[in-house]
Protein backbone atom coordinates (compact mmCIF):
# COMPACT_ATOMS: atom_id res chain seq x y z
CA UNK A 1 0.00 0.00 0.00
CA UNK A 2 1.69 3.52 -0.81
CA UNK A 3 1.69 6.44 1.33
CA UNK A 4 -1.25 8.03 -0.15
CA UNK A 5 -3.26 5.34 -0.06
CA UNK A 6 -2.19 4.83 3.87
CA UNK A 7 -2.81 8.22 4.84
CA UNK A 8 -6.11 8.04 3.33
CA UNK A 9 -7.03 5.24 5.40
CA UNK A 10 -5.80 6.51 8.57
CA UNK A 11 -7.63 9.19 8.06
CA UNK A 12 -11.08 7.36 8.18
CA UNK A 13 -10.12 5.50 10.88
CA UNK A 14 -9.00 8.24 13.10
CA UNK A 15 -11.99 10.05 12.31
CA UNK A 16 -13.61 6.81 13.56
CA UNK A 17 -12.13 7.13 16.76
CA UNK A 18 -12.81 10.87 17.65
CA UNK A 19 -16.67 10.68 16.54
CA UNK A 20 -18.00 7.70 18.65
CA UNK A 21 -16.65 9.50 21.52
CA UNK A 22 -18.50 12.58 21.10
CA UNK A 23 -22.08 10.74 21.19
CA UNK A 24 -21.34 9.51 24.12
CA UNK A 25 -21.55 12.87 25.75
CA UNK A 26 -25.21 13.29 24.62
CA UNK A 27 -26.31 15.69 21.75
CA UNK A 28 -23.47 16.71 20.04
CA UNK A 29 -24.29 20.62 20.10
CA UNK A 30 -20.39 21.86 20.02
CA UNK A 31 -18.84 22.48 16.88
CA UNK A 32 -17.34 20.67 14.19
CA UNK A 33 -13.31 20.89 13.56
CA UNK A 34 -11.37 19.92 10.72
CA UNK A 35 -7.82 18.67 11.99
CA UNK A 36 -4.60 17.70 9.95
CA UNK A 37 -1.53 16.31 11.24
CA UNK A 38 1.91 14.53 9.77
CA UNK A 39 3.58 11.04 9.33
CA UNK A 40 7.04 10.42 10.42
CA UNK A 41 6.79 11.78 13.71
CA UNK A 42 6.73 9.05 15.91
CA UNK A 43 5.89 8.15 18.54
CA UNK A 44 3.62 11.59 18.17
CA UNK A 45 2.05 12.16 14.66
CA UNK A 46 2.04 8.80 11.88
CA UNK A 47 -0.71 7.30 10.20
CA UNK A 48 0.64 3.95 10.33
CA UNK A 49 1.02 4.18 14.22
CA UNK A 50 -2.22 3.03 16.45
CA UNK A 51 -4.55 5.97 16.57
CA UNK A 52 -2.16 8.30 14.82
CA UNK A 53 0.36 8.59 17.00
CA UNK A 54 0.43 10.04 21.21
CA UNK A 55 0.01 13.48 20.15
CA UNK A 56 -2.85 12.88 17.61
CA UNK A 57 -4.68 10.56 21.20
CA UNK A 58 -3.96 13.53 23.30
CA UNK A 59 -5.81 15.98 20.70
CA UNK A 60 -8.67 13.36 20.34
CA UNK A 61 -8.88 13.22 23.70
CA UNK A 62 -8.88 17.49 24.64
CA UNK A 63 -11.72 17.87 21.87
CA UNK A 64 -13.61 15.08 23.44
CA UNK A 65 -13.51 17.23 26.49
CA UNK A 66 -14.33 20.18 24.66
CA UNK A 67 -17.90 18.51 23.57
CA UNK A 68 -16.78 19.32 19.64
CA UNK A 69 -16.31 16.87 17.02
CA UNK A 70 -13.64 16.28 14.31
CA UNK A 71 -12.56 14.98 11.25
CA UNK A 72 -8.39 14.61 10.65
CA UNK A 73 -6.28 13.85 7.37
CA UNK A 74 -2.40 12.74 7.25
CA UNK A 75 -0.77 15.38 4.97
CA UNK A 76 2.71 16.02 4.14
CA UNK A 77 3.71 18.54 6.52
CA UNK A 78 4.19 21.72 4.23
CA UNK A 79 0.87 21.18 2.62
CA UNK A 80 -1.13 20.32 5.97
CA UNK A 81 0.44 23.62 7.30
CA UNK A 82 -0.36 25.69 3.93
CA UNK A 83 -3.91 24.54 4.09
CA UNK A 84 -4.52 25.16 7.58
CA UNK A 85 -3.28 28.93 7.00
CA UNK A 86 -5.30 29.17 3.96
CA UNK A 87 -8.29 27.91 5.80
CA UNK A 88 -9.50 23.99 4.78
CA UNK A 89 -7.93 23.14 8.58
CA UNK A 90 -9.16 24.85 11.50
CA UNK A 91 -5.93 23.69 13.24
CA UNK A 92 -2.78 21.32 12.93
CA UNK A 93 0.15 19.65 15.27
CA UNK A 94 2.02 19.02 16.58
CA UNK A 95 4.15 22.25 15.98
CA UNK A 96 7.60 23.57 17.60
CA UNK A 97 6.70 27.43 18.16
CA UNK A 98 8.56 29.64 15.83
CA UNK A 99 8.89 33.62 15.09
CA UNK A 100 7.68 32.95 11.52
CA UNK A 101 4.73 30.77 12.35
CA UNK A 102 3.63 32.86 15.79
CA UNK A 103 2.71 35.79 12.52
CA UNK A 104 0.42 33.46 11.28
CA UNK A 105 -0.97 31.36 13.91
CA UNK A 106 -2.26 31.16 17.76
CA UNK A 107 -0.21 28.51 19.89
CA UNK A 108 -2.08 26.31 22.21
CA UNK A 109 -0.27 25.42 25.96
CA UNK A 110 2.12 22.68 25.23
CA UNK A 111 0.96 19.29 24.17
CA UNK A 112 3.89 17.58 25.30
CA UNK A 113 7.53 18.69 26.30
CA UNK A 114 10.15 17.05 24.24
CA UNK A 115 13.78 16.24 25.37
CA UNK A 116 16.29 17.05 22.12
CA UNK A 117 19.68 15.44 22.08
CA UNK A 118 22.01 15.44 18.61
CA UNK A 119 22.26 11.98 16.28
CA UNK A 120 25.48 11.56 14.66
CA UNK A 121 27.36 8.09 12.85
CA UNK A 122 29.19 5.54 14.93
CA UNK A 123 31.61 5.69 11.73
CA UNK A 124 32.35 9.40 11.51
CA UNK A 125 31.94 11.00 15.33
CA UNK A 126 32.67 14.22 16.06
CA UNK A 127 33.58 16.14 19.23
CA UNK A 128 30.40 17.40 20.93
CA UNK A 129 30.23 19.17 24.26
CA UNK A 130 28.17 22.20 22.81
CA UNK A 131 26.34 23.63 19.92
CA UNK A 132 29.35 25.32 18.96
CA UNK A 133 30.90 22.31 18.07
CA UNK A 134 28.44 21.79 15.20
CA UNK A 135 29.77 24.55 13.36
CA UNK A 136 31.18 23.54 9.89
CA UNK A 137 28.94 20.82 9.76
CA UNK A 138 25.81 19.93 7.91
CA UNK A 139 22.25 19.02 9.61
CA UNK A 140 19.13 17.15 8.41
CA UNK A 141 16.58 19.10 8.51
CA UNK A 142 13.09 18.09 7.00
CA UNK A 143 10.97 19.93 5.08
CA UNK A 144 8.49 21.51 7.08
CA UNK A 145 10.06 21.12 10.12
CA UNK A 146 12.38 24.00 12.10
CA UNK A 147 15.25 23.43 13.83
CA UNK A 148 15.49 24.08 17.56
CA UNK A 149 16.09 28.23 17.73
CA UNK A 150 19.64 28.13 18.56
CA UNK A 151 20.62 25.96 16.12
CA UNK A 152 18.28 28.29 13.49
CA UNK A 153 20.15 30.99 14.57
CA UNK A 154 23.52 29.14 12.85
CA UNK A 155 22.28 27.89 10.09
CA UNK A 156 20.82 31.73 9.13
CA UNK A 157 24.69 32.91 9.99
CA UNK A 158 26.10 30.18 8.06
CA UNK A 159 27.75 28.56 10.68
CA UNK A 160 25.69 25.53 10.06
CA UNK A 161 24.79 23.77 6.40
CA UNK A 162 21.21 22.61 6.55
CA UNK A 163 20.43 19.94 3.89
CA UNK A 164 16.55 19.64 3.40
CA UNK A 165 15.15 16.19 2.65
CA UNK A 166 11.57 15.73 1.74
CA UNK A 167 10.68 13.68 5.15
CA UNK A 168 12.69 13.44 8.47
CA UNK A 169 12.84 9.30 7.72
CA UNK A 170 15.61 10.20 5.24
CA UNK A 171 18.08 12.13 7.68
CA UNK A 172 19.27 8.59 9.13
CA UNK A 173 20.10 7.51 5.52
CA UNK A 174 21.57 11.16 4.68
CA UNK A 175 23.88 10.51 7.49
CA UNK A 176 24.92 7.35 6.64
CA UNK A 177 25.71 8.82 3.03
CA UNK A 178 28.00 11.10 4.37
CA UNK A 179 25.62 14.03 3.22
CA UNK A 180 24.67 15.26 6.26
CA UNK A 181 26.91 15.21 9.66
CA UNK A 182 23.94 15.24 12.11
CA UNK A 183 20.38 15.50 13.16
CA UNK A 184 18.97 17.05 16.19
CA UNK A 185 15.55 15.64 17.37
CA UNK A 186 13.77 14.15 20.01
CA UNK A 187 15.56 11.22 21.83
CA UNK A 188 12.32 9.30 21.24
CA UNK A 189 11.27 10.38 17.85
CA UNK A 190 14.77 10.19 16.96
CA UNK A 191 15.64 6.73 17.88
CA UNK A 192 12.31 5.39 16.33
CA UNK A 193 13.52 6.90 13.37
CA UNK A 194 16.42 5.20 13.18
CA UNK A 195 15.16 1.94 14.31
CA UNK A 196 12.86 2.24 11.27
CA UNK A 197 15.06 2.23 8.69
CA UNK A 198 17.51 -0.29 10.45
CA UNK A 199 20.54 1.77 11.68
CA UNK A 200 20.12 1.88 15.10
CA UNK A 201 23.99 0.44 15.09
CA UNK A 202 25.31 2.85 13.03
CA UNK A 203 23.17 6.21 14.38
CA UNK A 204 23.65 7.14 17.87
CA UNK A 205 22.11 9.90 19.77
CA UNK A 206 24.96 11.82 22.49
CA UNK A 207 21.89 11.14 25.10
CA UNK A 208 24.11 12.15 28.45
CA UNK A 209 24.34 15.47 26.11
CA UNK A 210 20.66 17.35 25.42
CA UNK A 211 20.68 20.16 23.03
CA UNK A 212 17.81 21.45 24.73
CA UNK A 213 14.04 20.93 25.85
CA UNK A 214 11.09 22.20 23.23
CA UNK A 215 7.44 22.15 23.46
CA UNK A 216 4.74 20.89 20.98
CA UNK A 217 1.59 22.62 20.33
CA UNK A 218 -1.58 22.59 18.32
CA UNK A 219 -1.57 25.70 16.41
CA UNK A 220 -5.10 27.87 14.87
CA UNK A 221 -4.50 30.50 12.13
CA UNK A 222 -4.81 33.78 13.23
CA UNK A 223 -7.54 34.56 10.54
CA UNK A 224 -9.64 31.93 11.57
CA UNK A 225 -13.09 33.74 13.05
CA UNK A 226 -12.79 32.98 16.92
CA UNK A 227 -9.43 31.49 16.60
CA UNK A 228 -9.04 33.14 20.21
CA UNK A 229 -12.01 31.36 21.49
CA UNK A 230 -11.21 28.22 19.84
CA UNK A 231 -7.12 27.85 21.71
CA UNK A 232 -9.00 29.31 25.18
CA UNK A 233 -11.65 26.12 24.58
CA UNK A 234 -8.53 23.96 23.64
CA UNK A 235 -6.35 25.05 26.32
CA UNK A 236 -9.06 24.87 28.77
CA UNK A 237 -9.77 20.82 28.29
CA UNK A 238 -6.13 20.47 28.08
CA UNK A 239 -5.54 21.89 31.35
CA UNK A 240 -8.46 20.18 32.67
CA UNK A 241 -6.53 16.74 31.21
CA UNK A 242 -3.67 18.06 32.98
CA UNK A 243 -5.26 17.91 36.36
CA UNK A 244 -6.62 14.58 35.92
CA UNK A 245 -5.04 10.86 35.71
CA UNK A 246 -5.58 10.48 32.12
CA UNK A 247 -2.64 12.76 31.16
CA UNK A 248 0.54 11.11 32.58
CA UNK A 249 -1.65 7.78 31.40
CA UNK A 250 -1.59 8.68 27.80
CA UNK A 251 2.04 9.70 28.00
CA UNK A 252 3.27 6.06 29.38
CA UNK A 253 1.99 4.52 26.20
Amino acid sequence: MGLRSIAGFAAVLVLGLVQPAQAQTGAQTGTQLALVTGDDYPPFADSRLPGGGLATILVQRVIRGMDDTATLEFQPWRRGYEETLRGRFDATFPYVRTAERERDFLYSEPLIRLRQVVFMSTERPFAYRSPQDLQGRRVCVALGYAPPAELQVMIEQQQVERVTPGNAASCPNMIVADRADFFVQDERIGSALVAKVGLSATIRPLSDLPFGVTEIHLIVPRQRPDATGLIGRFNDALQRLRASEDYERLLLQ
